[in-house]
């Protein structure tokens, strides 16, 4: 089970840190609005993701999922809303605290193996916000030769190749899950 949960924050972490890098080094070619939906989309995500992550590890305290997946999210949209603008911060913080709040719901709601799926969609949506920044500058650019597409499709292979290993993790946290719960049914019925 702690195998996945560092795999899942493990990912989350790398957006960001990938997300700052990138808002660094395109942020003359981004414009105002676009770091705006850059920053939502990030905290949103980060929150939904980590929410349901840990409204379904602590499932039957989701005051304490909300807390852990609100600040998560907030803290997302809000560092990558701070590179851009004070209105790109105060979206990114809320839609953070926003996500976070659906994620531990949905997470507290969902059986595992819905939650895992869940997760898998969003931590792919996540890493998927890395191609915006590719995507929305300012400046078009177009496709020259046919060497323009091999960095993309190793790209994209690589991350499938990540998600899928951890896919096959949550597999296992699955299993870890129902195995806690069928103890702790048996212990309450004692």
């Amino acid at each position: 089970m702690f195998l996945y949960n560092t795999y899942v924050f493990f990912t989350l972490a790398a957006v960001i840190l990938i997300s700052i890098l990138l808002v660094l080094r395109h942020k003359t070619q981004i414009t105002f609005m676009n770091g705006m939906i850059i920053s939502m989309f990030l905290g949103m995500n980060i929150g939904l993701t980590g929410g349901i992550l840990l409204g379904t590890v602590f499932r039957g305290d989701l005051y304490m999922s909300t807390i852990l997946s609100l600040l998560l999210g907030a803290a997302a949209g809000t560092i990558i809303g701070t590179l851009f603008s004070a209105a790109a911060t105060i979206e990114g913080f809320m839609s953070g605290i926003m996500g976070g709040m659906m994620g531990a719901m949905l997470g507290e709601m969902l059986l595992p193996e819905k939650s895992l799926i869940l997760i898998n969609i969003f931590l792919t949506i996540s890493l998927a916000a890395l191609f915006l920044f590719k995507i929305l500058p300012k400046n078009e650019s177009s496709i020259t030769t046919k060497k323009y597409l091999i960095r993309p499709i190793l790209t994209f292979i690589l991350l499938v190749i990540y998600l899928y290993l951890g896919s096959q993790l949550g597999q296992t946290w699955i299993e870890t899950l129902k195995g806690s719960t069928h103890h702790q049914e048996h212990l309450h019925h004692l």
